[in-house]
Order: structure tokens, then sequence, then C-alpha cells
């Protein structure tokens, strides 16, 4: 009897550490995954359906509650409306301050004739006035009034009489404005004002861009205040890049926003949907044709009056194989942000349902941040949403863990997830190789926080800070992020960029650093030491400079399997225009700066980005959503075309998890090649971007000269954590694998990118 009792315990035993190993898990079956099963709604063809109806009523709705007077950045035309209602009773001193801000908001409101007749009156009025500070006022308003003629400027000739080149710095002969008053007159105005104050940073880089658009830089800028030829040159063989969005129809002219570039109808090519965080702006949607160009497919595809959203995250969150995104809202509004997020998913037919409200996701708190990531690995994706915590709204985090049946858990507190903050990005990547993602929150108002995953050790979905330990903790005024292996070393690494303030804009930055080779306001990127510790080392790889970035991202342009990366600049400031930025990584040991030299240095405000093979060659092209905050600073939005071609050989990879996620996001791929007689590593983690932008989750990843692929090894996202190995594969082809088969050639046609026909100045 004691044996068999015994026995008995030993296989209770032996349940339990079965019990104990899924308990991670939901339950779903483990051979192959389950598509979450729905029902399409119906609709009328151009307009949305029921339920996206319902949930745009919701966002009208808690717009309609915003207090328009003391909201910061937006409804610019609405407060015009409030203070001409305030200025019909009032008269002089009175009026006269009320008109200054009057005449701001016309600015801000795109209404810049008006603004500039307004701030002309004040500026005549405190002339003749006997105030006191009077030199100071009018340097105020002198100042504004010059930044009103440079939009102008903008508005005539880089809007109205758009190339393809406008707005690029160094400002090429194609750009140069036709129509000069607006630079003029601002020129007029900046040498008064730094005759006035001749140290006023700002002021100088201004003259600078000024006498630039109109072909007189160098030679009329006083030297004293001339940016030096020699910063905007470049010596390196890095090719120049042509943008092509006016061509192919995708420059949506809007304000900032967010993208995601991807196959969202499933024929193997990456579409592009674009977002403004304007609550009246309609989201945008763009097939690819398959013959180099797209086709808007907004209201086909069920979005009509789906508006607003800084940033969008696609995934497939139901295991269907349609790519689904979710709209973030409410970013720097406080206590106004109580804007809802929207969920939409890929119904198959090519339309979207917002299914928040069904899928248990919908808040009121702002954000712009948020990731895509199998937390416990068992098969279905989950949601963090890294929100804003202000003294006026009180916003946690939002940690939501997927059913398995098409709805999602707050598991927030019971995770462990407390860091609270104004969140404007959140990266996930696997730290520590344990293949459990782990997440790292760029803080704009305090310490970054960087939680490692611990669902292994506790059997529940559960994560621990480890930012002091790990040495992340800076810079305390940050901004975007990502995780990514720059040095293909297999440790993965932080970049997380540093940002503006109220007391310096980037304009003012950018100079000072020229002028002093100030490195305040950097980006830092952090090395993986490989034991839980990482090094700061921007200066060592040549990150030099301070840059404001707001949208970025990263990818591999050259193909030579070291990642390079794309900085989207500005500032809500109208001063705020200063050049994106490009930087080559260089063997993994430093990064170039090729900004100039490539055509990058745009300086209308940047946002989101998107790295994707968008026409099938072989090379990564890049989508960028331009405009800034307030209303009237509207821009169209960019595509950058790869002109490398195959210089260097490349594999594009389309993983498809059975047990794993149905993307596959969080597989880790290992590609080993040789080149020049050595092997080396080249490391990709599927379905990681960052902050603010959105790549494509296929896997694009260059071989150098390499001519065949030795060996690839992919580690699969899922708790059993297998790994498939493939060897001698053929290099500069796209091809599928689903977890646990052979690998498929897709053999899909390139789809060249129609002809840019060297662009002339043309109405836009």
């Amino acid at each position: 009897m004691s044996f068999s009792f015994k026995k008995y315990l030993f296989l209770l035993f032996c349940l339990s550490i079965v019990i104990l190993f899924f308990s991670c898990s939901k339950s779903k079956e483990t051979t192959n995954f389950k598509a979450v099963e729905f029902t399409i709604p119906t609709r009328t063809q151009g307009e949305a359906d029921d339920k996206t109806r319902e949930m745009i009523k919701h966002v009208q709705h808690a717009v309609s509650q915003i207090d328009v007077e003391n909201v910061q950045y937006i409804l610019n035309n609405k407060k015009v409306a409030i203070l001409e209602n305030r200025l019909q009773n009032l008269s002089g001193n009175k009026r006269i301050n009320v008109l200054f801000p009057y005449g701001m908001e016309l600015l801000n409101a795109g209404k810049t004739e008006e603004s500039i007749a307004t701030l002309k009156e004040v500026l005549t009025a405190i002339e003749g006035a006997d105030t006191q500070s009077k030199a100071d006022k009018i340097f105020i308003i002198k100042k504004q009034l010059a930044i009103a003629y440079m939009r102008k400027a903008e508005q005539d000739n880089c809007l109205a009489n758009h190339t393809n080149e406008s707005c690029i710095i160094p400002i090429s002969l194609k750009a140069q404005h036709i129509l000069k008053e607006g630079a003029e007159q601002a020129i007029v105005l900046l040498n008064e004002l730094l005759a006035q104050n001749p140290n006023d940073l700002e002021c100088q880089y201004l003259l600078n861009i000024a006498h630039m658009t109109i072909g007189q830089y160098p030679a009329k800028v006083p030297e004293k205040f001339r940016i030096p030829e020699t910063y905007f040159s470049s010596s390196t063989g890095f090719p120049h890049f042509s943008d092509i969005a006016t061509t192919l129809g995708v420059d949506v002219t809007q304000k900032a926003g967010g993208t995601c570039i991807d196959d969202f109808n499933g024929d193997g090519y990456l579409d592009i949907i674009a977002s403004s965080w304007g609550f009246d702006d309609q989201i945008k949607y763009f097939e690819n044709d398959k013959m180099g160009g797209f086709t808007e497919k907004t209201l086909d595809a069920g979005l009509k009056g789906v508006t607003g959203g800084l940033n969008l995250r696609h995934t497939d969150y139901n295991n269907d194989g349609h790519l689904d995104f979710i709209i973030l809202r409410g970013a720097w509004l406080s206590n106004n942000g109580g804007i809802p997020n929207s969920l939409m998913r890929n119904n198959g037919d090519g339309t979207f349902t917002d299914i928040t409200i069904e899928a248990g996701v919908y808040s009121l708190n702002p954000t712009q941040t948020a990731v895509w990531t199998d937390i416990n690995l068992d098969g279905w994706v989950d949601l963090f949403i890294a929100n804003e915590w202000s003294q006026n709204k009180q916003s946690p985090c939002e940690l939501y863990l997927n059913q398995a049946d098409g709805t999602f858990k707050n598991i927030t507190i019971d995770a462990g997830i407390s860091a609270t903050g104004f969140f404007k990005g959140v990266a996930t990547g696997d730290i520590n190789n344990d293949m459990y993602p782990d997440l790292y929150l760029s803080n704009y108002s305090g310490p970054n926080t960087l939680y490692i995953n611990t669902t292994q050790e506790t059997g529940k979905p559960s994560f621990k800070i480890a930012t002091k330990e790990a040495g992340v903790t800076n810079p305390v005024q940050s901004f975007p992020t990502w995780i990514f292996d720059y040095n293909n070393d297999g440790f993965e690494d932080i970049f997380v960029s540093s940002y503006s303030s109220a007391s310096i804009l980037p304009s003012e930055m950018m100079i000072r650093n020229i002028k002093t080779k100030s490195p305040d306001y950097r980006p830092l990127l952090y090395k993986n030491n490989g034991n839980g510790t990482f090094t700061e080392v921007s200066l060592q790889v040549n990150l030099n400079e301070p840059i404001a970035t707001m949208g970025c991202n990263f990818g591999d342009l050259d193909n030579d399997g070291f990642l390079d990366f794309y900085l989207a600049t500005g500032d809500p400031s109208y001063f705020s225009i200063v050049p994106n930025r490009m930087y080559r990584n260089v063997n993994g040991e430093t990064f170039e700066d090729v900004t100039y030299s490539s055509g990058f240095g745009h300086i209308q405000k940047g946002h989101a980005i998107g790295f994707g093979d968008l026409d099938l060659d072989g090379d990564q092209d890049i989508y960028a959503v331009m405009g800034g905050a307030f209303e009237g600073d509207v821009f169209g939005n960019l595509l950058f075309e790869n002109p490398l071609g195959n210089k260097n050989n490349w594999i594009n990879i389309i993983l498809e998890g059975k047990r794993s996620n149905r993307l596959a996001m969080g597989a880790k791929i290992i590609v080993t090649i040789e080149e020049n007689g050595k092997k080396r590593n080249i490391y990709h983690s599927v379905g990681t971007d960052a902050s603010f932008g959105g790549n494509s989750i296929m896997a694009e990843i260059g071989l150098g000269k390499a001519s065949i692929i030795k060996k690839m090894e992919i580690k699969w996202p899922h708790f059993s954590k297998e790994t498939t190995i493939y060897e001698n594969i053929k290099v500069n082809q796209t091809i599928k694998i689903i977890e646990g088969e052979d690998i498929q050639n897709l053999n899909l046609p390139q789809a060249p990118f129609k002809s840019n026909n060297d662009m002339q100045h043309h109405n836009h």
C-alpha cells in the first residue's frame, strides 16, 4: 500500500509540473493556432459600418467636452472665433492686449496673411505708445512677425508651388522660392532683431534659412551669424534619396500623425495607412497597386469618419491572418485628452471595423504610444499602452492580456505595472535573451523605466522594474525610443532620444551646438553588456548632436546587415524648422550622419516614420508623416525611394506562427553569412520598431556581399521555445516560413515605382 501511495503522489507531482508549465498560457491549441471567428457587420458602400459609426460618436462626444480656451495646440480656429468676439467689445489698450494673442492664434490657424496684418497693427500701436518695457515688447512682436513671414514663404512656395525638393536643406536651386516676399520681409525683421540682440540664437538660425530659401546663403548672411557651409556638407558616398510621394499620390497634407507600412490586403505587397491628430482629419488608407503606385481605398475600407490619432500601431490580434491596427488619441492634452483610442479589426474583405468596446480596450487616457507583444508567449499578442500621467489627469499605463476570443483583460496591477509618468514612448524587446518580451518606457517628465518580464519565473504574466540596476534611467526629458541590436552581438540595445523644452527650442539647440559643440539634448544609445546592465555609448558612436526627435524608425537602407535610423524632428513652435536626420550604421561601430548628402534634411515637422520595401526590389524605402501640431502647420507626407537597388544582397522573410502568434512577433532570426572569407551573424527581431512609427513586420534583412545564407536559425516566440534551422538559402528573394515547415519561395515580382519625371514647380 505504501508503495502504491508513493507512486500516486509521484503521479500527482508530475501532473502539477505539467499544470505549472502551462499556467502562464491561456487555453489554446498547441499544434495549430485557431483564429477568432467573427461576423462582418453590414454596411453601405463607401460608409463605415454601425459599430464604427458608434465609436465615431464616442470620439466626437469626447472632443465636444474639450475646454477650448484651456487646451494647448489644437482647435485654433475655434480660439480665433472666441477672440474675435471678445475684440468686438474692446478698445484702446485692452483691445491691443487681446489683439496680440489673436494675431498669434491666426497664425496657428493657418490664416497667415491675417496674422501678419494683425501683428503689424499691434506693432504700430506699441511703437506709438508710452508703455513700460517698450523695447522688449517690440522685440517680441517683431520676432513673431518674422516667423509669420517665414510661414508665408513656406505656404507660397513649399506648399502652393511644391517640388519634391521643397524644404530640404541645403536648399537646392530647384527648391528655391519663386515668391520671395515672405523670406525677404523675414530677413529685414531678423536683421533688425539681431541688431538689438545679436545673441538671439533662434534669429541667427532663421536668418540663415531665410537667405537659403532665396539663394542668398552664404553670401548675404553676416559672417558672425553664418552657419558654416561645411555643416551642410558630407564626404559620404551614400546616395541621394528622392521624395516621390506626390507622384504616387500618397502625399497626404495634414498635421502630425502616425503611419503603418504593411500588407493589409494580403497580396504580398506593402500598403500605407496614415493618420493626423486633428479631430476632423480623416485617416487615409492606400493600397499598393502592384504596378508601382498606390490607390486610395479609405472609403472602400469603411474608414469614412474615422479621424484623429497621433500614432498608429498594427498587428494581427485575433490570429486570422489579416492585419489590424489601433489609433492612439489624446496625447499632450492632459485633462482635455480623454479621447478614446480605436482598435480597428481587419475583416479580411478589404474593410475595417472599430471593435474597441467589444474587445474590452475602451479607455479615456491620453496617449500616443503602445506596443503589441506576446508577453506570456501563449501565441496571442497582448497590448501595452503607456499613458500620459499629469497633475490634472492621472492616467496609469494599461496592460491588456489577449483572451484568445477577440477580447482583452486589463491585468496592469496584477502584472506589477505601477510606474507612472508622462510617457511619450514605449518599446519592446528581449533584453536578457529569455524570449519573453521586456518593456522600456520613455518619460518626458522624469526618469525612464525598464520592465523585465518575469512571467517565466512567476508562472503568470508579470514584470519587475530594473531601471537603476541596468543603468538606463536617462535622459530625464525624453521622447521616442526603440530596442534593436545595433552591433550584431546578439544582445539587444536601447535607443532613446532626448527632446526640447519650454526653455530651449530645437533651432536654438542646433545652432548652439554648431557654435559650442554642446552635447546636451543628444539622443542616448545604451549598449547591452549581456549581464543585465548597459553602457551609454552615444558619444563613442558619433551621436553627439542635440536632436529634438518626435517620430523615428530604423532599418537597413544599404543592406549591409547593420541597422540605420531616421529621426523626424521638430516642436509645436513655428520657430522649430530644423532638419530631420538620417544616420547610417558603419559596421556596428559608429554612425555616420548622411542627412545632407542624401536628401533627408527636411525642415518641416516630422512625425511617424515607416521603413518598408514598398516596391519589392530588395531595399527599404521610407514613408514619413509630416506636419505640426497647429491647424495651420500642415505639410505633405514624404516617400523616399531607395536608389541603392541591389548593390548588396538581401532576403525578405514572412513568418507565420502556428503555436506562436500568427505574425511571429517577437521571433528572432539569426542569419549566418560569409563575406571575404569571414563568417558573421546578423540578428533580426520580428515586429520590433520605434515607438513613433510603423515598419513592415516582414523581416527585411540586408546580407552585404554574401552570395548565399549559410544558416538561418529561427527562434519562435512561444513558451515551448522551439528553434528551426535552415541551411544554404538563396539570396535576393522573398520567402515565407510557416512554423515547423519548409521554406516557400513566394515569387513576387518587383513593382518599380512610377516615374517621377523630374517634377517641376506645380500647384499642389
